[in-house]
């Protein structure tokens, strides 16, 4: 009699366990999907150059308005660099930024903290005219490969390969045109290189070859001027910034139909405004192994409890 209150005691246990083992598995599963939608709209972020200080800024990607002022583009010592392009790793998530010429060290590539702005750098492109390193009028990751590209801001709009590692650049190959103005770059999901090389042009760049296919003359809210940047966010629309003329130069935030150029425009926003990027949303590695190890333990009491 006493062995068989012990055995029921002890399935009334295990019964419990596993109920309380599953329940633990349904919330802990609902709080991770709660936690993969809030991250799933990936952050617009810009920075400026354009002769300005170097600033950081979350921006609202529906109006070109400004969320937060992050802080200086500033490295350790408070030296501070106007950055060009902006680019976060597709899988790393790192931020990876070109300075511009009048910054503490020019033509670099550096790496940037998104939640405090501050700079560390890389190393030089070393590319460019004697006498007149070329920075990267934009940078570009391509989402399929994880390889960094740049537009070239001295001797034409030509298509560089960045080792993010040293910062040093490789020509890929003649564009075809001479000058840069605006120098925007994105890759799409599909890998297609859209750039805004000069001020009339927005079109494709050949990977393999550098060679530029132009689609249209893009519409210019910002009142003339060029597109500085472009950057796809996460469900594959195409950004881009028109910075207008002026001093500071005003600028707005527009998506471009890729295949026909059109611009939408979607508001101002900052001054001297010179580099967009979204943020790329990670996932942690620990999410799969806590749920397999929740079912795990899971499956074995209801295993125990079967027994």
């Amino acid at each position: 009699m006493w062995t068989f209150l012990t055995l029921r005691r002890w399935r009334r246990f295990h019964r419990s366990l596993a109920g309380a083992f599953l329940k633990l598995f349904l919330l802990t599963f609902s709080a991770l999907c709660c936690a993969h939608q809030a991250q799933a709209a990936a952050t617009l972020y810009g920075a400026t150059a354009s002769a300005s200080p170097g600033e950081l800024y979350i921006l609202n990607p529906g109006t070109g308005g400004v969320i937060q002022d992050v802080g200086a583009l500033n490295d350790v010592t408070g030296a501070n660099y106007g950055v060009t392009g902006l680019a976060f790793n597709p899988f790393t998530g790192l931020l990876y930024g070109s300075t511009a010429q009048h910054s503490a060290v020019p033509a670099q590539l550096i790496s940037i903290n998104p939640l405090t702005a501050q700079v560390t750098v890389i190393g030089a492109f070393n590319v460019g005219n004697t006498g007149t390193p070329s920075t990267m009028s934009d940078l570009a990751f391509d989402p399929r490969t994880g390889r960094l590209y740049g537009i070239g801001s001295v001797g034409g709009p030509q298509l560089y390969l960045i080792n993010p590692i040293t910062g040093q650049a490789t020509f890929i190959g003649n564009s075809g045109l001479t000058s840069t103005g605006g120098g925007g770059l994105a890759i799409s999901p599909s890998g297609v290189f859209y750039g805004t090389p000069d001020f009339t042009l927005f079109g494709t760049y050949n990977p393999t070859t550098g060679a530029y296919s132009n689609i249209t003359n893009p519409a210019k809210p910002a009142g003339g001027g060029s597109y500085a940047a472009l950057a796809f966010n996460d469900a594959g629309v195409l950004f881009g910034l028109n910075s207008g003329p002026g001093s500071p130069p005003p600028t707005h935030l527009v998506t471009i139909n890729p295949s026909t150029g059109a611009v939408t425009d979607l508001g101002a926003s900052v001054n001297s405004l010179d580099a967009i990027a979204f943020s790329v949303v990670v996932p942690e590695p620990t999410t799969g192994t806590l749920l397999v190890t929740l079912l795990a333990i899971g499956f074995l009491t209801n295993r125990r409890f079967r027994k």
